[in-house]
């Protein structure tokens, strides 16, 4: 029989004493123990409750009771949730209102427009002036919620939209886009009285709310 060599005698030993009987149990650490004390404190809290309420329906079946409700309230709270995403207004500040918009197929300043409104009436120039004061008021669907900003919109669109959301505002709605389009597609004479029905969509939008 040979001999054992020291490193030969070392390297046994090393690997009985790496068998898992020989490896003392590993202590949670302060995280491993935050954890299951929260745990167990959840778990005692829903004893505590479902042993209140349920106590008296008996074991297996009051625990499988307390179960099912808890499954329907997180079903009921997950779906307001869901109601209140779906159903939430986007929120419109004062940077947006005034900022850029697509009316028709053009991109149009509500600032530059008021202006322009302003130097045409100003000026006698009615044509030009129910063509501002008409794309003025579109802003004024739009930042109103009345109707979408939408590319290559119509005045019917428009006209549809109104009629769904505020069809109060429908009859000044449709003078003011009959004024709008004689000013714009044809040669038609164009005087105070259609500025006059562009003039009231405008008013009649100041004091419009989101519906």
């Amino acid at each position: 029989m040979s001999e054992v060599t020291n490193e030969e005698a070392n390297e046994l030993a090393d690997d009985i004493l790496s068998r898992s009987e020989f490896i003392t149990a590993r202590e949670p650490g302060f995280l491993e123990r935050s954890v299951n004390r929260v745990l167990e404190a959840i778990g005692d809290f829903l004893s505590t409750i479902f042993g209140a309420i349920f106590g008296g329906a008996g074991g297996a079946a009051g625990t499988s009771l307390a179960i099912i409700l808890l499954v329907l309230a997180a079903a009921l709270l997950l779906f307001a949730i869901y109601r209140a995403i779906a159903h939430r207004e986007p929120k419109v500040d004062d940077d947006e209102t005034s900022g850029p918009r697509i009316v028709f197929d053009e991109i149009v300043e509500p600032g530059e427009l008021r202006v322009q409104l302003r130097e045409h009436r100003s000026a006698g120039q009615w044509r030009e002036a129910v063509i501002a004061g008409f794309r003025l008021s579109i802003v004024g669907l739009i930042d109103a919620r009345i109707a979408r900003e939408v590319a290559g919109a119509t005045t019917g669109d428009f006209a549809i939209a109104v009629e769904r959301r505020r069809e109060d505002l429908l009859a000044t709605y449709q003078h003011g886009a009959a004024a709008f389009e004689r000013a714009f597609y044809s040669d038609l004479t164009i005087d105070e009285q259609d500025l006059a029905a562009v003039d009231t969509l405008l008013a009649r939008l100041e004091n419009v709310g989101v519906s």
